[in-house]
């Protein structure tokens, strides 16, 4: 049960990033500096796709051929290079 309530947990932290990003934008973009609004979302995505991760791992673990877990650990290769790229 530890487990699920550190995924709601980050859930909620993540949901909370990504509303004071958009409000911040909004309301307030011509006099916030844009630099803080770009690491509010990124830590949004970030824990949205550790959450995803972990749930993509669960459902992997599951199945019965390592086919699945050798996609799994590619497709998160693929995301964390490409978010490392996108954010240099």
């Amino acid at each position: 049960m530890k487990g699920k309530s550190i995924v709601s947990f980050l859930s909620y932290v993540a949901i909370a990033c990504i509303a004071v990003a958009l409000v911040l934008g909004k309301l307030l973009g011509w006099l916030i500096n844009p630099q803080i609004l770009h690491v509010l979302t990124l830590i949004a995505q970030i824990i949205a796709y550790a959450i995803a991760a972990i749930f993509a791992f669960i459902f992997a673990k599951s199945k019965q051929k390592s086919g699945w877990m050798i996609a799994y650990f590619i497709f998160v290769v693929i995301i964390i290079v490409f978010t490392i790229v996108n954010n240099i």
